[in-house]
């Protein structure tokens, strides 16, 4: 009797380290990705110039996953990066400010802007990035992978179908934002599969309902919460945000930053 337990220890052992060996020769998503815990990406402004704490472990999770939400914070280099869902009637003027101050920026798309045939192809005619905002915006912590997947993928093909059939040169989609600042493991690691690189941020403001902002006193408020390899996101909805950018960016070049190529994150 003592030897077959002695035998049943020894195979236990041995079963152990032998799936020890063979987890870690797998891919982090097989073994690791397995956490359902969803993120709620939200970020207490910090007035020093220095970068936000996230919220617990979720820098760390996105790191895992090649993902980020600061650039880097070595360089006074302030990134753009814009969400849209629908048009409001001020991206043709946002884009204006842009090109005037020679700046370039990420535009996060959904499935249903990819109507605005000409405001799509101006942001690529005048060297922005598009990303991949999802298909429907739908939570992806809410979803299986078969769901997180689907809206991901479903928005590079209909971005695809619609602006790289008759393209020579292909316009490569690297970057992802989930919608409303959501995610979990899976997630993360989904978009990882799919080629995309996850990039939160570490500025914001309250600038996505309709009511104007007031483009003085938001861009005070940007100014006060940026710092060096800052990521900040900005919404089209209302009048006030083409006036509150071309006020902010002669105020961020004041003190000493620049607006980096945030296509480059």
């Amino acid at each position: 009797m003592k030897k077959f337990l002695k035998l049943g220890f020894i195979i236990g052992i041995a079963s152990i380290l032998i799936c020890g060996v063979i987890a870690t020769n797998q891919t982090a998503f097989y073994v690791d990705a397995t956490s359902t815990k969803a993120i709620s990406w939200g970020l207490k402004p910090n007035t020093k110039e220095m970068t936000p704490t996230p919220p617990d472990g979720s820098a760390e999770l996105l790191a895992k996953y090649d993902g980020m939400f600061v650039g880097d914070t070595s360089k006074k280099e302030i990134y753009l990066t814009f969400d849209l869902g629908y048009e409001a009637g001020y991206t043709a003027a946002v884009l204006d400010i842009l090109k005037k101050h020679n700046a370039r920026a990420i535009f996060f798309l959904c499935g249903n802007y990819l109507k605005e045939e000409e405001l799509v192809n101006r942001m690529i005619n005048e060297g922005h990035t598009i990303g991949n905002h999802t298909n429907h915006h739908k939570d992806p912590t809410k979803l299986n992978d078969d769901g997180i997947r689907k809206d991901i993928i479903d928005f590079k093909t209909k971005f695809d179908e619609k602006y790289n059939a008759n393209r020579e040169k292909k316009i490569a989609m690297k970057h992802y934002r989930p919608p409303s600042g959501k995610f979990n493991e899976r997630t993360l690691a989904i978009a990882k599969e799919e080629g995309l690189r996850t990039v939160m941020w570490s500025g914001a403001i309250v600038d996505w309902f309709k009511k104007p902002i007031d483009p003085i006193k938001s861009s005070d408020k940007v100014i006060s919460r940026i710092h060096p390899g800052a990521i900040m996101l900005f919404h089209i909805a209302n009048s006030g945000m083409p006036k509150m950018l071309d006020i902010m960016i002669p105020q961020l070049i004041e003190k000493g930053y620049s607006i980096g190529d945030a296509g480059e994150l």
